[in-house]
């Protein structure tokens, strides 16, 4: 043959659709491409993805809230995230169910989940985590920081983040998760352990979360943020607890 076929992927990266043979290639004028801003993240915006995220910290909220007992919650969360990994396991060993639940999936997944571990599986993970080891108030606030600051941060960052700290994290992004973080957390704090806390108390235990997921944010490349940030949230707000009395 003298042509050879093109070829366009989806968005997906698993239809292939062949374009008729006469859609020969003409040449191409040459253009200079805009630069790439460095300070600008990679991922394009996901509004479907971002209401998802905040919705599934209000589930998680809820659950510790209002599941009679810690063991409930366990069984409940475990369950979940055995459900989720055995899903993980299976798109692995099938292309078919890969194929399949990434399009049902599509509305909240990023592109590069399709050969990863999902976000929504170590958030899962995350929860088990909590569930077993964090105190309720930690737990708590390490969700809500998740749901409301990750997001956040995105949505700076990719408006007005101009100084990068590193590939697709900006210093304005950062701020803008350590401040939602901690307006969430103050705010959680403030309607469920007010009695408990005084105002200095409630404020120490947001900043020391909200800094410690932004700066898990910020390093996590291994290990999801999904997981990482609530986790690390709580720990922190954890450990600023024990100086609760000197406040």
């Amino acid at each position: 043959m003298s042509s050879k076929s093109a070829y366009e992927f989806s968005a997906l990266g698993t239809d292939v659709v062949s374009l008729p043979p006469s859609a020969k290639a003409t040449p191409a004028t040459t253009t200079t491409a805009a630069p790439h801003s460095p300070s600008r993240p990679v991922r394009a915006e996901n509004i479907t993805r971002s209401l998802f995220h905040v919705a599934s910290g209000l589930v998680a909220l809820a659950m510790l809230r209002l599941l009679p007992e810690r063991t409930w919650l366990v069984a409940v969360s475990g369950s979940l995230a055995t459900w989720a990994w055995s899903m993980e396991f299976a798109r692995r060993r099938s292309a078919t169910v890969n194929r399949v639940l990434m399009r049902v999936f599509s509305p909240v997944a990023h592109p590069h989940e399709r050969h990863q571990v999902n976000s929504s599986t170590w958030y899962l993970t995350a929860l088990v985590g909590l569930s077993l080891l964090a105190p309720t108030r930690a737990a708590e606030v390490g969700v809500v920081v998740l749901a409301f600051a990750d997001p956040a941060a995105g949505f700076i960052g990719r408006r007005f983040g101009r100084t990068r700290i590193r590939e697709s994290r900006s210093l304005e992004g950062t701020l803008a998760f350590v401040v939602a973080g901690a307006l969430v957390a103050l705010a959680t704090l403030a309607i469920f352990h007010a009695e408990a806390l005084s105002l200095p108390a409630m404020l120490l235990l947001a900043l020391a979360g909200a800094t410690a997921g932004a700066i898990a944010e910020l390093v996590s490349t291994r290990l999801d943020d999904n997981f990482t940030i609530p986790v690390s949230v709580a720990a922190a707000v954890s450990a600023a607890s024990l100086v609760l009395p000197a406040v």
